[in-house]
């Protein structure tokens, strides 16, 4: 239907509407440049969702045959959905001047003339509000004041539009005005807070839908007329409403228990004219959100956040929370506080044998001792893993009695967990490690704090476990100074730092037939560090992987460059390989990935072993030494005599050489039964057919001992010391032929 604008100026005249009408309706509606502003960041907001949400719009049309009818085909119906776009969009453009109002009535008229009933033009309306009302609740729930005013200001905005679709209904069908009054209200029901509309005595005027519903009312049950707190009963609900009626202030965000309900409220004033002659009443609007869910959500967030899941106790976060708090305590009031770092002892062992489960039984027994341990003002915290905190606060002010007080509890809670623990039927006993710092007034930081309890603990592990001790200042600058060494020797492999010297072995006829590789690192700032420093932090840390892979790739390069070097084409190099590298599942493939890298002659390498090494799992130690051997690689055990010396064990193996260790070379001459050692370790091996050579070698007559009983390969001092490859080889050019 094309409808002239002049004929739609008639029809505003004919009701009536011209700019004073509009202005006095927008008055009344209260709707003013903070609705437009409003309803203009709406409108931003909902770009993103609006063909979204008139596709849903339609689909819900084409459901009900009444609607479903003036939707003949598909390109109707993406028309029907551009001008609906339209429509919506321009409800919140923020523009509502005079063309806004003449397209309104239009919309009106074709809608009256197509026959769509005023119901369902209403049922439009309602489900817009419907369908934007959780868009909006999404973005804006969390601001109840934001959330409340855009809503009134979008219910200003669509009741003046159903006021304009009125108008043209009205003309002809006084019923469809009743009809769209009770839509109305409809809508108004149908938001998803409750409403309560009281008079400026705090009588109630009325209440919707959500409100009967939350809180169990009939809907043919009248509230009209009773007492605000009657219907909801809250403290200082009704000092609250008084206030806002003379202050004209709204009150927002008001957070109250009602039984197991959590509400939150806003109440804001409201002005209604009942009739024209009387004057405007004060009304306040009271809308009540239920948010019960939301705080148990938020308990649980917190719950999530702050404290251990297994044990309830407080969790890391919160612990240093705590701490802060006891640190500022003490600063206040001049008086110790401490803090306890708990490691339970051997915890893993329980874990492996037992399994998790009966772990974290533990854990939760230990919890519940630790609180019967302490104070009521003191806090118990689980790190993590087994590790447990207890903060102290309120200690004596003299330092002494401070200490005093903190280890009893100590005491206490070393004797509380040493008793056995009933674990579903199985009788564990346990112990810790504590480590305890005291603070007072500011004099150290938390991390501080943390860090030298940490370290006491670690002190109280070393002395033996299931003990406590205070922090000891020079056990904190020996731990620095290993994360310092340990932070540069990460860094060591990628800066080439680290170096092969060579070590010559030598034969009784006083020829060189072979070298170990000793590896150093030349350090830009400490010099040359020997391995007696860096190794064990090496083990521990995990970098003897990557260190050992670098050794061995290193030394198969040196073999194949001695291949063009007529002095050292024949010798032997040995390499050292620790335990960890060894027990690599894949450690004979890195061995033979070296030798293949390099091209190294497989027969010039030679793998030292130590005893303990392969005696962890003597059969997997076969199957690797086997394994290499086949490709020629030679193996030798080195300091041997120190560990086991099994000859069982020795049978098995398929060793090529066994190394005496030097502390038994060192003391021929000086100690008869290292002597006797020495004669029975070169026996062995000569019985089994096996090479002996002696390391540690510094003097002739320890050279001449070895010879006259049998062996005859040594390496030490007295041929020289660990040398760079330059000085190595100048020192074989120097030997006689």
């Amino acid at each position: 239907m094309n409808l002239s604008d002049e004929a739609v100026a008639a029809l505003a005249r004919a009701v009536r509407i011209d700019a004073q009408e509009i202005a006095r309706r927008k008055e009344f509606l209260k709707f003013d440049e903070t609705d437009v502003s409003l309803l203009t960041g709406l409108h931003a907001r909902l770009q993103n969702v609006s063909r979204h949400f008139v596709d849903d719009f339609y689909a819900h049309m084409l459901k009900f045959e009444e609607t479903r009818r003036f939707i003949p085909d598909a390109l109707s119906l993406e028309r029907l959905k551009r001008t609906q776009m339209s429509y919506f969009d321009s409800l919140t453009a923020g523009d509502y001047g005079s063309e806004y109002i003449l397209h309104r009535l239009r919309v009106g008229v074709v809608h009256q003339h197509i026959g769509l009933e005023p119901k369902w033009y209403l049922g439009a309306y309602s489900k817009y509000l419907a369908g934007l009302l959780p868009e909006l609740w999404q973005q804006l729930g969390k601001e109840p004041e934001a959330f409340v005013a855009t809503c009134q200001a979008l219910i200003k905005i669509v009741m003046l539009d159903m006021g304009l679709a009125l108008d043209t209904y009205m003309q002809t069908d006084r019923d469809t005005i009743l009809g769209l009054k009770r839509y109305a209200e409809d809508i108004i029901a149908s938001l998803p807070a409750g409403l309560i509309v009281v008079n400026d005595t705090l009588k109630v005027r009325s209440v919707n839908r959500s409100f009967r519903e939350m809180f169990g009312l009939k809907n043919g049950e009248d509230v009209s007329g009773r007492e605000l707190e009657d219907i909801l009963p809250l403290l200082n609900l009704h000092q609250q409403a008084q206030t806002v009626l003379t202050s004209g202030m709204a009150l927002r965000g008001i957070d109250a228990a009602l039984g197991e309900k959590w509400l939150r409220l806003t109440i804001t004033g409201i002005r209604l004219a009942e009739e024209e002659e009387e004057e405007e009443e004060e009304d306040l609007l009271v809308i009540v959100e239920d948010i019960t869910k939301l705080k148990a959500q938020a308990v649980h967030i917190e719950q999530l956040a702050f404290y251990d899941s297994l044990t309830g106790l407080p969790n890391r976060s919160l612990l240093r929370d705590r701490v802060q708090r006891v640190l500022a305590h003490s600063a206040r009031h001049k008086n110790h506080g401490a803090i306890l770092f708990i490691d339970l002892d051997n915890f893993k062992a329980l874990n492996d044998t037992k399994g998790h489960n009966i772990g974290d039984l533990l854990l939760i027994e230990v919890a519940k001792r630790l609180q019967d341990c302490v104070r009521n003002s003191d806090t118990v915290a689980r790190m993590g893993g087994d590790e447990f905190v207890v903060v102290l606060e309120e200690l004596n002010e003299d330092t002494q009695q401070a200490v005093a007080q903190a280890q009893d509890i100590g005491e206490t809670v070393l004797a509380s967990l040493n008793r056995s623990f009933n674990l579903q039927g199985f009788e564990h006993y346990s112990s810790a490690s504590i480590g305890i710092s005291l603070f007072r007034d500011n004099e150290i930081g938390m991390d501080d704090v943390f860090k030298h309890a940490d370290t006491a603990m670690y002190q109280a592990k070393t002395s033996g476990r299931n003990t406590l001790r205070f922090f000891d200042p020079d056990m904190q600058a020996s731990l620095e100074a290993r994360a310092v060494l340990e932070t540069d020797l990460r860094h060591a492999l990628s800066l080439q730092q680290f170096k092969l010297f060579f070590q010559i072995q030598m034969n009784a006829t006083n020829q060189p037939i072979g070298a170990e590789a000793l590896l150093r690192w030349l350090h830009p700032k400490r010099g040359l560090v020997s391995p007696l420093g860096f190794i064990s932090l090496a083990e521990d840390t995990g970098l003897i992987l990557p260190i050992g892979q670098w050794v061995l790739e290193t030394a198969c390069a040196q073999i194949k460059a001695w291949e063009a070097n007529p002095l050292a084409c024949e010798l032997q190099l040995a390499v050292n390989v620790s335990a960890r590298q060894f027990h690599q599942p894949d450690f004979v493939e890195q061995v033979r990935a070296a030798l293949k890298k390099t091209g190294a002659d497989p027969a010039r390498l030679k793998i030292e072993l130590t005893e303990s090494v392969v005696l962890n799992n003597i059969n997997d130690a076969v199957i690797k030494m086997r394994d290499l051997k086949e490709v020629g690689v030679r193996f030798s055990m080195d300091d041997f005599g120190t560990g086991y010396s099994s000859l069982s064990y020795l049978t098995q193996l398929p060793l090529d050489q066994l190394k005496i260790d030097l502390s038994f070379v060192h003391n021929i001459g000086i100690k008869p039964t290292d002597a006797v050692i020495v004669q029975t370790i070169i026996s062995m091996g000569n019985s089994l057919g096996m090479e002996v050579i002696a390391e540690g070698v510094e003097t002739e007559a320890q050279r001449d001992f070895l010879e006259r009983n049998g062996c005859h390969a040594y390496q030490g001092y007295l041929f020289s010391k660990p040398v760079p490859i330059g000085e190595f080889e100048g020192l074989i050019r120097r030997m006689p032929n």
